[in-house]
Protein backbone atom coordinates (compact mmCIF):
# COMPACT_ATOMS: atom_id res chain seq x y z
CA UNK A 1 0.00 0.00 0.00
CA UNK A 2 0.98 3.37 -0.87
CA UNK A 3 1.67 6.45 2.02
CA UNK A 4 0.11 9.30 0.78
CA UNK A 5 0.40 12.80 1.93
CA UNK A 6 -1.73 15.95 1.07
CA UNK A 7 -0.01 19.42 1.59
CA UNK A 8 -1.84 22.59 1.80
CA UNK A 9 -5.58 21.94 -0.08
CA UNK A 10 -6.61 25.11 -1.72
CA UNK A 11 -10.70 25.33 -2.13
CA UNK A 12 -11.21 27.55 -5.45
CA UNK A 13 -9.95 25.55 -7.94
CA UNK A 14 -13.22 23.11 -8.23
CA UNK A 15 -15.64 26.22 -8.32
CA UNK A 16 -12.91 27.41 -11.54
CA UNK A 17 -13.20 24.01 -13.07
CA UNK A 18 -17.23 23.90 -12.54
CA UNK A 19 -17.10 27.19 -14.53
CA UNK A 20 -15.15 26.63 -17.69
CA UNK A 21 -16.68 22.99 -17.90
CA UNK A 22 -20.13 25.05 -18.12
CA UNK A 23 -18.74 27.57 -20.80
CA UNK A 24 -17.82 24.67 -22.43
CA UNK A 25 -21.12 22.76 -22.96
CA UNK A 26 -22.88 25.99 -24.09
CA UNK A 27 -20.28 26.26 -26.70
CA UNK A 28 -21.21 22.92 -27.98
CA UNK A 29 -24.50 22.87 -27.64
CA UNK A 30 -24.62 26.58 -29.31
CA UNK A 31 -22.73 24.09 -32.28
CA UNK A 32 -25.58 21.95 -33.00
CA UNK A 33 -26.78 23.71 -36.07
CA UNK A 34 -24.06 23.11 -37.66
CA UNK A 35 -23.77 20.57 -40.30
CA UNK A 36 -22.03 17.23 -39.65
CA UNK A 37 -21.71 13.50 -40.98
CA UNK A 38 -23.00 10.93 -38.34
CA UNK A 39 -22.26 8.30 -40.72
CA UNK A 40 -19.03 7.46 -40.25
CA UNK A 41 -18.54 4.53 -37.82
CA UNK A 42 -17.09 4.17 -34.45
CA UNK A 43 -14.36 1.40 -33.11
CA UNK A 44 -16.75 -0.50 -30.64
CA UNK A 45 -13.10 -0.92 -28.73
CA UNK A 46 -13.12 2.71 -28.17
CA UNK A 47 -16.48 3.25 -27.35
CA UNK A 48 -16.12 3.52 -23.48
CA UNK A 49 -13.00 6.55 -24.22
CA UNK A 50 -15.96 8.50 -26.26
CA UNK A 51 -17.92 8.22 -24.05
CA UNK A 52 -15.46 10.07 -21.04
CA UNK A 53 -14.43 12.47 -23.77
CA UNK A 54 -18.04 13.92 -24.79
CA UNK A 55 -18.36 14.02 -20.67
CA UNK A 56 -15.72 16.15 -20.51
CA UNK A 57 -16.12 18.34 -23.64
CA UNK A 58 -20.29 18.44 -22.58
CA UNK A 59 -19.47 19.30 -18.91
CA UNK A 60 -21.15 15.94 -18.01
CA UNK A 61 -19.20 15.51 -15.05
CA UNK A 62 -15.89 14.51 -16.29
CA UNK A 63 -13.17 17.18 -15.41
CA UNK A 64 -10.42 15.41 -16.75
CA UNK A 65 -9.79 12.71 -18.92
CA UNK A 66 -6.27 10.71 -18.34
CA UNK A 67 -4.41 9.71 -21.29
CA UNK A 68 -1.23 7.39 -20.33
CA UNK A 69 1.23 6.87 -23.21
CA UNK A 70 3.75 4.08 -22.44
CA UNK A 71 6.02 2.96 -25.39
CA UNK A 72 10.26 2.92 -26.50
CA UNK A 73 12.04 5.93 -27.96
CA UNK A 74 9.48 7.14 -30.42
CA UNK A 75 7.64 8.05 -26.89
CA UNK A 76 11.20 8.96 -25.08
CA UNK A 77 11.53 11.83 -27.01
CA UNK A 78 8.30 13.35 -26.50
CA UNK A 79 7.59 13.86 -30.47
CA UNK A 80 5.11 11.97 -30.85
CA UNK A 81 3.75 11.76 -27.89
CA UNK A 82 3.96 15.57 -27.09
CA UNK A 83 2.43 16.38 -31.18
CA UNK A 84 -0.52 14.52 -29.63
CA UNK A 85 -0.70 16.27 -26.01
CA UNK A 86 -0.82 19.33 -28.05
CA UNK A 87 -3.85 18.25 -30.13
CA UNK A 88 -5.93 17.14 -27.18
CA UNK A 89 -5.01 20.21 -24.91
CA UNK A 90 -5.93 22.68 -28.19
CA UNK A 91 -9.26 20.41 -28.67
CA UNK A 92 -10.51 19.26 -25.28
CA UNK A 93 -8.46 21.51 -22.91
CA UNK A 94 -4.74 21.13 -21.54
CA UNK A 95 -4.85 19.74 -17.41
CA UNK A 96 -1.33 18.99 -17.98
CA UNK A 97 1.34 16.68 -18.51
CA UNK A 98 1.02 14.44 -14.91
CA UNK A 99 4.17 12.49 -14.01
CA UNK A 100 7.38 12.59 -15.41
CA UNK A 101 10.74 10.34 -15.03
CA UNK A 102 12.28 11.72 -12.43
CA UNK A 103 15.53 14.59 -13.10
CA UNK A 104 17.07 13.79 -16.51
CA UNK A 105 17.33 10.15 -17.27
CA UNK A 106 18.76 9.72 -20.50
CA UNK A 107 20.77 11.76 -22.64
CA UNK A 108 18.89 14.27 -25.08
CA UNK A 109 15.47 13.61 -22.65
CA UNK A 110 13.25 16.03 -23.03
CA UNK A 111 9.74 16.94 -23.06
CA UNK A 112 7.52 19.51 -24.88
CA UNK A 113 6.94 22.84 -23.24
CA UNK A 114 8.66 21.44 -19.98
CA UNK A 115 12.20 22.20 -19.38
CA UNK A 116 14.74 20.29 -16.82
CA UNK A 117 17.61 20.34 -14.86
CA UNK A 118 19.51 18.29 -12.12
CA UNK A 119 22.94 18.68 -10.59
CA UNK A 120 25.82 15.56 -11.57
CA UNK A 121 25.53 13.98 -8.30
CA UNK A 122 22.10 11.84 -8.90
CA UNK A 123 22.37 8.10 -9.74
CA UNK A 124 19.98 7.34 -12.49
CA UNK A 125 18.69 3.89 -12.72
CA UNK A 126 16.99 2.45 -15.54
CA UNK A 127 14.72 -0.63 -15.51
CA UNK A 128 16.16 -1.66 -19.37
CA UNK A 129 19.76 -2.20 -17.69
CA UNK A 130 20.39 -5.67 -17.39
CA UNK A 131 22.27 -4.48 -13.99
CA UNK A 132 19.26 -3.10 -13.32
CA UNK A 133 17.96 -3.11 -9.41
CA UNK A 134 14.55 -2.30 -8.40
CA UNK A 135 12.37 -1.04 -7.92
CA UNK A 136 10.77 1.00 -10.66
CA UNK A 137 7.41 2.26 -11.78
CA UNK A 138 5.84 3.20 -14.50
CA UNK A 139 7.94 5.92 -15.91
CA UNK A 140 11.33 2.84 -15.91
CA UNK A 141 13.55 5.15 -13.92
CA UNK A 142 14.77 6.06 -10.63
CA UNK A 143 17.13 8.74 -9.52
CA UNK A 144 18.70 8.65 -5.95
CA UNK A 145 20.96 10.79 -4.13
CA UNK A 146 22.29 11.68 -0.53
CA UNK A 147 24.27 14.96 -0.60
CA UNK A 148 22.43 18.41 0.07
CA UNK A 149 24.10 19.88 -2.21
CA UNK A 150 22.00 18.00 -5.41
CA UNK A 151 18.82 19.45 -6.84
CA UNK A 152 16.96 18.70 -9.48
CA UNK A 153 13.99 21.05 -11.26
CA UNK A 154 11.41 21.01 -14.02
CA UNK A 155 10.10 24.04 -14.88
CA UNK A 156 6.43 24.44 -17.58
CA UNK A 157 7.86 26.81 -20.30
CA UNK A 158 4.42 26.21 -22.06
CA UNK A 159 1.03 24.96 -21.51
CA UNK A 160 -1.15 25.34 -18.26
CA UNK A 161 0.59 26.07 -15.14
CA UNK A 162 0.31 23.56 -12.29
CA UNK A 163 -2.65 23.76 -9.45
CA UNK A 164 -0.93 20.30 -7.81
CA UNK A 165 2.43 19.01 -7.92
CA UNK A 166 2.63 15.01 -6.78
CA UNK A 167 5.65 13.29 -6.23
CA UNK A 168 6.59 9.10 -6.26
CA UNK A 169 9.01 8.74 -3.87
CA UNK A 170 10.51 5.57 -2.50
CA UNK A 171 9.99 4.88 1.08
CA UNK A 172 12.42 2.95 2.87
CA UNK A 173 14.58 1.99 5.62
CA UNK A 174 17.17 4.49 6.19
CA UNK A 175 15.53 6.99 3.84
CA UNK A 176 16.44 10.81 4.02
CA UNK A 177 14.48 13.71 3.84
CA UNK A 178 13.89 15.98 0.99
CA UNK A 179 12.58 19.59 0.61
CA UNK A 180 9.97 20.47 -1.79
CA UNK A 181 10.51 24.40 -3.37
CA UNK A 182 7.63 25.82 -5.62
CA UNK A 183 8.39 29.08 -7.88
CA UNK A 184 11.10 29.91 -5.74
CA UNK A 185 9.65 29.09 -1.79
CA UNK A 186 10.33 26.36 0.34
CA UNK A 187 7.11 24.39 0.52
CA UNK A 188 7.63 21.46 2.70
CA UNK A 189 10.51 19.04 3.97
CA UNK A 190 9.42 15.47 4.76
CA UNK A 191 11.48 12.45 5.64
CA UNK A 192 11.07 9.05 3.39
CA UNK A 193 12.34 6.88 6.39
CA UNK A 194 9.77 3.73 7.04
CA UNK A 195 10.04 0.33 8.19
CA UNK A 196 9.74 -1.45 4.62
CA UNK A 197 9.76 0.16 1.07
CA UNK A 198 6.86 1.08 -0.60
CA UNK A 199 5.16 3.78 -2.71
CA UNK A 200 5.20 7.33 -1.24
CA UNK A 201 3.24 9.57 -2.70
CA UNK A 202 3.51 13.09 -1.65
CA UNK A 203 0.99 15.64 -2.95
CA UNK A 204 0.73 19.49 -2.67
CA UNK A 205 -2.05 21.64 -4.12
CA UNK A 206 0.26 25.26 -5.53
CA UNK A 207 -1.61 28.18 -7.18
CA UNK A 208 -0.44 28.45 -10.97
CA UNK A 209 3.11 26.89 -10.31
CA UNK A 210 5.55 27.07 -12.98
CA UNK A 211 8.51 25.62 -11.72
CA UNK A 212 9.42 22.97 -9.32
CA UNK A 213 12.60 21.88 -7.08
CA UNK A 214 13.41 18.78 -5.25
CA UNK A 215 16.18 18.65 -3.13
CA UNK A 216 17.69 16.08 -0.50
CA UNK A 217 18.81 17.54 3.24
CA UNK A 218 21.29 15.44 3.48
CA UNK A 219 20.30 13.40 6.25
CA UNK A 220 20.14 9.89 4.15
CA UNK A 221 19.53 8.53 0.87
CA UNK A 222 16.45 9.67 -1.27
CA UNK A 223 14.92 7.61 -4.55
CA UNK A 224 12.80 9.56 -6.86
CA UNK A 225 10.37 7.53 -8.57
CA UNK A 226 8.65 9.92 -10.36
CA UNK A 227 7.60 13.70 -10.59
CA UNK A 228 4.91 16.03 -11.90
CA UNK A 229 1.92 17.82 -11.49
CA UNK A 230 -1.36 18.86 -13.22
CA UNK A 231 -3.72 21.95 -13.89
CA UNK A 232 -6.59 22.95 -12.61
CA UNK A 233 -8.90 21.74 -15.53
CA UNK A 234 -11.12 20.91 -17.36
CA UNK A 235 -9.01 19.16 -19.84
CA UNK A 236 -6.94 16.12 -20.86
CA UNK A 237 -4.02 15.04 -18.43
CA UNK A 238 -1.61 13.54 -21.17
CA UNK A 239 1.05 11.43 -19.14
CA UNK A 240 4.10 9.89 -21.51
CA UNK A 241 6.80 7.19 -20.26
CA UNK A 242 9.07 5.88 -22.56
CA UNK A 243 12.56 4.63 -22.32
CA UNK A 244 14.95 4.07 -25.09
CA UNK A 245 15.52 0.54 -26.22
CA UNK A 246 12.64 -0.63 -25.13
CA UNK A 247 10.75 -3.20 -25.82
CA UNK A 248 7.53 -4.60 -24.00
CA UNK A 249 9.37 -6.51 -21.92
CA UNK A 250 10.04 -3.58 -19.90
CA UNK A 251 6.94 -3.81 -18.41
CA UNK A 252 7.79 -7.02 -16.81
CA UNK A 253 10.23 -5.25 -14.44
CA UNK A 254 7.36 -2.93 -12.93
CA UNK A 255 7.31 -3.81 -9.34
CA UNK A 256 3.70 -3.64 -8.37
CA UNK A 257 4.05 -2.26 -5.36
CA UNK A 258 4.78 0.58 -7.38
CA UNK A 259 2.95 0.50 -10.69
CA UNK A 260 -0.21 -0.76 -8.72
CA UNK A 261 -0.40 2.47 -6.83
CA UNK A 262 0.09 4.66 -9.40
CA UNK A 263 -2.48 3.60 -11.89
CA UNK A 264 -4.76 3.16 -8.48
CA UNK A 265 -3.78 7.10 -8.34
CA UNK A 266 -3.92 7.89 -12.09
CA UNK A 267 -7.27 6.12 -12.98
CA UNK A 268 -6.05 6.59 -16.98
CA UNK A 269 -8.95 6.45 -19.28
CA UNK A 270 -7.41 5.38 -22.42
CA UNK A 271 -3.98 3.84 -22.56
CA UNK A 272 -1.47 4.03 -25.46
CA UNK A 273 0.93 0.86 -26.02
CA UNK A 274 3.56 1.87 -28.32
CA UNK A 275 6.00 -0.91 -28.64
CA UNK A 276 7.38 -3.07 -31.07
CA UNK A 277 10.24 -1.47 -33.35
CA UNK A 278 12.86 -2.70 -31.00
CA UNK A 279 11.51 -6.17 -30.85
CA UNK A 280 11.56 -5.96 -34.42
CA UNK A 281 14.42 -5.53 -34.96
CA UNK A 282 15.49 -8.07 -33.32
CA UNK A 283 16.16 -11.49 -35.53
CA UNK A 284 16.52 -13.90 -32.82
CA UNK A 285 13.08 -13.16 -31.48
CA UNK A 286 10.33 -16.02 -31.25
CA UNK A 287 7.35 -14.70 -32.61
CA UNK A 288 4.95 -17.53 -30.94
CA UNK A 289 6.65 -16.71 -27.20
CA UNK A 290 6.22 -12.89 -27.71
CA UNK A 291 2.54 -13.18 -29.12
CA UNK A 292 2.29 -15.40 -25.37
CA UNK A 293 4.11 -12.99 -23.28
CA UNK A 294 2.68 -9.70 -24.21
CA UNK A 295 -0.82 -11.28 -24.43
CA UNK A 296 -0.45 -11.47 -20.73
CA UNK A 297 1.34 -8.39 -20.08
CA UNK A 298 -1.81 -6.72 -21.55
CA UNK A 299 -4.33 -8.89 -19.53
CA UNK A 300 -2.41 -7.98 -16.35
CA UNK A 301 -2.45 -4.33 -17.44
CA UNK A 302 -6.43 -4.54 -18.27
CA UNK A 303 -6.79 -6.16 -14.82
CA UNK A 304 -5.25 -3.17 -13.02
CA UNK A 305 -6.98 -0.54 -14.74
CA UNK A 306 -10.45 -2.39 -16.04
CA UNK A 307 -12.06 0.93 -16.51
CA UNK A 308 -9.34 1.60 -19.30
CA UNK A 309 -9.57 1.91 -22.98
CA UNK A 310 -6.61 0.20 -24.39
CA UNK A 311 -4.80 1.15 -27.89
CA UNK A 312 -1.96 -0.69 -29.11
CA UNK A 313 -0.13 1.07 -31.76
CA UNK A 314 1.33 -1.01 -34.68
CA UNK A 315 4.77 -0.87 -35.01
CA UNK A 316 5.89 2.20 -37.38
CA UNK A 317 7.48 1.04 -40.75
CA UNK A 318 11.29 1.11 -40.24
CA UNK A 319 14.26 -0.40 -42.13
CA UNK A 320 18.53 -1.50 -41.57
CA UNK A 321 21.17 -1.81 -44.09
CA UNK A 322 23.91 -4.22 -43.32
CA UNK A 323 26.87 -2.49 -42.05
CA UNK A 324 28.90 -4.72 -44.54
CA UNK A 325 26.72 -3.09 -47.24
CA UNK A 326 28.61 0.49 -47.71
CA UNK A 327 32.03 -1.93 -48.12
CA UNK A 328 30.76 -3.22 -51.40
CA UNK A 329 33.55 -1.18 -54.18
CA UNK A 330 30.20 -0.18 -56.07
CA UNK A 331 28.79 1.59 -53.71
CA UNK A 332 31.74 3.34 -51.82
CA UNK A 333 30.71 6.58 -53.65
CA UNK A 334 27.61 6.72 -52.19
CA UNK A 335 26.10 7.31 -49.03
CA UNK A 336 24.35 4.82 -46.91
CA UNK A 337 21.11 6.94 -46.42
CA UNK A 338 20.46 6.99 -50.57
CA UNK A 339 21.27 3.16 -51.13
CA UNK A 340 17.68 2.00 -52.19
CA UNK A 341 14.72 0.49 -50.36
CA UNK A 342 13.25 -2.63 -51.30
CA UNK A 343 10.86 -5.22 -48.96
CA UNK A 344 12.26 -8.82 -48.52
CA UNK A 345 11.04 -10.80 -50.81
CA UNK A 346 9.58 -14.46 -49.46
CA UNK A 347 12.90 -16.49 -49.94
CA UNK A 348 14.95 -13.50 -48.58
CA UNK A 349 13.19 -13.46 -45.53
CA UNK A 350 13.29 -17.50 -45.36
CA UNK A 351 17.00 -17.70 -45.72
CA UNK A 352 17.73 -14.08 -43.85
CA UNK A 353 20.14 -15.46 -41.27
CA UNK A 354 22.52 -17.01 -43.99
CA UNK A 355 22.39 -14.65 -46.59
CA UNK A 356 23.59 -11.91 -44.09
CA UNK A 357 26.23 -14.23 -42.69
CA UNK A 358 28.05 -14.17 -46.17
CA UNK A 359 27.28 -11.26 -46.45
CA UNK A 360 25.28 -12.05 -49.83
CA UNK A 361 25.08 -8.49 -51.85
CA UNK A 362 21.41 -9.28 -52.27
CA UNK A 363 20.71 -8.05 -48.90
CA UNK A 364 22.82 -4.65 -50.06
CA UNK A 365 20.08 -2.32 -49.66
CA UNK A 366 17.75 -0.92 -47.33
CA UNK A 367 15.08 -3.36 -46.55
CA UNK A 368 12.68 -3.84 -42.91
CA UNK A 369 14.41 -6.48 -40.96
CA UNK A 370 12.55 -10.23 -41.48
CA UNK A 371 10.43 -9.86 -38.05
CA UNK A 372 8.76 -6.26 -37.72
CA UNK A 373 6.29 -7.44 -39.68
CA UNK A 374 5.33 -10.14 -37.80
CA UNK A 375 5.93 -8.27 -34.61
CA UNK A 376 3.04 -6.05 -36.01
CA UNK A 377 0.74 -8.72 -36.99
CA UNK A 378 1.03 -10.24 -33.22
CA UNK A 379 -0.15 -6.88 -31.96
CA UNK A 380 -3.03 -6.65 -34.04
CA UNK A 381 -4.57 -10.35 -33.36
CA UNK A 382 -3.37 -9.88 -29.43
CA UNK A 383 -5.58 -6.30 -30.04
CA UNK A 384 -8.81 -8.07 -32.07
CA UNK A 385 -8.33 -10.97 -29.32
CA UNK A 386 -8.56 -8.76 -25.77
CA UNK A 387 -11.11 -6.36 -27.29
CA UNK A 388 -8.66 -3.48 -27.69
CA UNK A 389 -7.95 -0.19 -30.51
CA UNK A 390 -5.32 -0.99 -32.91
CA UNK A 391 -3.94 1.69 -35.11
CA UNK A 392 -1.22 0.24 -38.06
CA UNK A 393 1.80 3.02 -37.64
CA UNK A 394 3.64 1.47 -40.79
CA UNK A 395 0.43 1.15 -42.75
CA UNK A 396 -0.49 5.25 -41.67
CA UNK A 397 3.45 5.85 -42.97
CA UNK A 398 2.52 4.37 -46.60
CA UNK A 399 3.58 0.62 -46.13
CA UNK A 400 6.66 -1.29 -46.92
CA UNK A 401 9.94 1.45 -47.54
CA UNK A 402 7.97 4.08 -46.33
CA UNK A 403 10.58 5.41 -44.24
CA UNK A 404 12.74 5.53 -46.38
CA UNK A 405 10.62 7.78 -48.57
CA UNK A 406 10.47 9.94 -45.24
CA UNK A 407 14.65 10.29 -45.28
CA UNK A 408 14.14 12.00 -48.51
CA UNK A 409 11.09 14.57 -47.38
CA UNK A 410 11.62 18.01 -47.45
CA UNK A 411 11.62 19.06 -44.82
CA UNK A 412 12.76 15.30 -43.73
CA UNK A 413 10.50 13.28 -41.57
CA UNK A 414 12.72 10.57 -40.81
CA UNK A 415 16.62 10.83 -39.84
CA UNK A 416 19.21 9.06 -42.38
CA UNK A 417 19.11 5.64 -39.74
CA UNK A 418 15.16 5.06 -41.20
CA UNK A 419 13.90 3.98 -37.71
CA UNK A 420 13.61 7.52 -35.29
CA UNK A 421 11.48 10.26 -37.02
CA UNK A 422 12.46 14.31 -36.85
CA UNK A 423 9.83 16.18 -35.05
CA UNK A 424 8.11 16.74 -38.93
CA UNK A 425 7.48 13.58 -39.52
CA UNK A 426 6.31 12.65 -35.55
CA UNK A 427 3.57 15.50 -36.17
CA UNK A 428 2.83 14.03 -39.29
CA UNK A 429 2.45 10.70 -37.82
CA UNK A 430 0.54 12.15 -34.67
CA UNK A 431 -1.98 14.18 -37.06
CA UNK A 432 -2.56 10.47 -38.70
CA UNK A 433 -3.73 8.72 -35.18
CA UNK A 434 -4.94 12.00 -34.16
CA UNK A 435 -7.66 11.98 -37.52
CA UNK A 436 -8.32 8.04 -36.72
CA UNK A 437 -9.43 9.03 -33.12
CA UNK A 438 -11.37 11.96 -33.79
CA UNK A 439 -13.17 11.61 -36.83
CA UNK A 440 -15.42 8.74 -35.10
CA UNK A 441 -15.84 10.88 -32.13
CA UNK A 442 -17.59 14.16 -34.23
CA UNK A 443 -19.36 11.43 -36.46
CA UNK A 444 -20.65 9.98 -32.48
CA UNK A 445 -21.18 13.47 -30.94
CA UNK A 446 -23.21 14.27 -34.66
CA UNK A 447 -25.19 11.37 -34.29
CA UNK A 448 -26.15 12.59 -30.05
CA UNK A 449 -26.81 16.16 -31.68
CA UNK A 450 -29.10 14.93 -34.11
CA UNK A 451 -31.13 12.47 -31.81
CA UNK A 452 -31.35 14.94 -28.89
Amino acid sequence: MAQTLKIGALKFGAQKSKFIAGLLAIAISGCSAEPCDPSIPADPALSAFYDRLYALESGAGVEKLRILHLGDSHIAGDRFSGSLQSRFAVRFGDAGRGQLPAGSPFPYYRRQGISVEMTGGWTIFSSLSGAAVGPFGLSGYRAEAASDNEWMSFSVDQGVPLQDVTLNLLQQPGGGSLSLLVDGEERVSFQTNGAFSRLMQVSADVSLARRVVLRPVGDGPVAVLGWGGEGDGPGVVYEAHGVPGATARVMDAWDERIVGPELDEMQPDLILLGYGTNEGFDDALNTDLYRVRLQNQVRQLKTRVPGATILMLGAFDGARLPAWAELRPSQQAASRAALPCEPLALNERATYADLNETRDPVLGRWHAPPNLRAVRAVHRDVARSEGFAYWDGAAAMGGACAIHGYVFQEPPLAYGDHVHLTPAGADHLAANLWDRLITPYEALVCRRRLAG
